[in-house]
């Protein structure tokens, strides 16, 4: 997928989550969008053939890491590959 469709479905991705989730999502660089709300923190980094995805989950969110997983892998499932 080119970078920039990329960066558009991570937009969506962000804007979702945003709703969802109450997150605050910013890109960084034009390759990093972080995001954050009280009890998570992360970032997804665009590579060149991948994408990295990193979360901390605080104590009280921990519990939900499964549902988070799923809704993550369920979205870039359909809208990135």
């Amino acid at each position: 997928m080119p970078r920039a469709k990329l960066r558009d479905e991570l937009d969506t991705l962000a804007q979702q989550l945003g709703q969802d989730l109450d997150l605050r999502c910013e890109w960084q660089s034009d390759d990093c969008l972080n995001f954050e709300r009280n009890g998570a923190k992360g970032q997804i980094n665009i590579g060149d053939e991948e994408l990295e995805l990193t979360i901390t989950l605080g104590m009280l969110l921990k519990v939900f890491r499964g549902t988070i997983e799923q809704k993550l892998y369920e979205f870039i499932d359909e809208h990135i590959y």
